[in-house]
């Protein structure tokens, strides 16, 4: 260990490993994604979710981060966690839950995801050294296009009192933060099981202060505590630790470019399990729009050019 930082030991761990941490990641982020905007819809405000998230999270995670040593936050340091706390904490967790609040389900799981693909991959190349080829062009300039297939209706159709674009705005703020926690994970190669336990605890630290004097005692115990329960189980343990922990865990392993490939499937599982759930299913104009985003980050980080190379060596 120098200077503080963990390394990921990347040689001795195989791909399989990596691509299955991804798909973990896809997964969860899928459910926490229709689980925050049925909070949303069952009465629970952004920062009641935020509270029960990190709760969950962060009790479950301090013991691990006591052992590898709470003083040097498990050999990362305190420089780095604050970084990681910032870009992955509670400001993270804040917009994109809040983005439910005035955004249907479809434009999260599609934004977010899509948003933090393309962010991610153009900040590899920029400040990881990894090359941007015409694909990432050609599948930013489709991801973006999707994008305006899926909020067009919202912008074009406005009445007063519509909120859509306020959640959107949330949720590409969110992407933005989440795309530098990404390269910060893959620069300083931290371990990925480490890095989950600082954010985890650091994020205790201040959001259960901050939520029982802004909000009180008296509003916890008013609230439903069956809804917030669920919500600190998927939000806290699936989203904030195991989600969290596979991502981490994927882009040491895969590295960013290849990664990012798994956001890329969210929003089409996000639609398998909660869209028609909740009674949100997309017109066509925003089913072609998610169709079209997730074929144009498949392409951005090369999954198609590999399909059919594989395909011609096959054939």
């Amino acid at each position: 260990m120098a200077d503080g930082i963990v390394k990921e030991k990347t040689p001795t761990v195989s791909l399989a490993s990596g691509y299955a941490s991804g798909l973990i990641m896809a997964l969860g982020a899928s459910i926490s994604f229709a689980a925050a905007r049925a909070g949303i819809l069952g009465g629970l405000a952004p920062d009641d979710m935020i509270f029960a998230r990190y709760v969950f999270a962060g009790l479950l995670m301090l013991p691990f981060l006591i052992y590898w040593g709470l003083p040097t936050l498990a050999g990362i340091g305190w420089t780095r966690g604050l970084a990681l706390l910032v870009t992955g904490g509670p400001l993270f967790a804040i917009l994109q839950t809040g983005g439910y609040a005035f955004a249907p389900l479809a434009h999260g799981a599609v934004i977010a995801p899509s948003t933090v693909t393309i962010l991610s991959t153009i900040a590899a190349g920029i400040f990881l050294g990894e090359i941007l080829t015409r694909s990432h062009l050609v599948g930013a300039a489709m991801v973006l296009a999707g994008i305006l297939m899926i909020g067009w209706q919202g912008i074009a159709r406005a009445v007063p009192g519509e909120t859509a674009w306020i959640g959107d705005l949330l949720f590409f703020l969110s992407s933005v933060l989440w795309a530098g926690f990404t390269v910060l994970i893959r620069y300083w190669r931290l371990d990925a099981v480490r890095a989950t336990a600082v954010v985890a605890v650091l994020s205790l630290c201040v959001v259960v202060p901050g939520y029982l004097w802004y909000r009180g005692v008296d509003h916890l115990l008013n609230l439903p505590q069956g809804p917030l329960f669920f919500q600190g189980i998927v939000q806290g343990l699936v989203q904030s630790v195991i989600t969290f922990m596979a991502y981490n865990r994927s882009v040491a392993i895969l590295g960013v470019s290849r990664a990012v490939l798994f956001p890329a499937i969210v929003p089409a599982m996000t639609v398998l399990i909660g869209i028609p759930a909740l009674g949100e299913i997309p017109n066509e104009l925003q089913a072609a729009g998610l169709l079209t985003v997730s074929i144009g980050m498949l392409v951005a980080v090369g999954a198609m050019n590999r399909f059919l190379f594989r395909s011609n060596l096959t054939s």
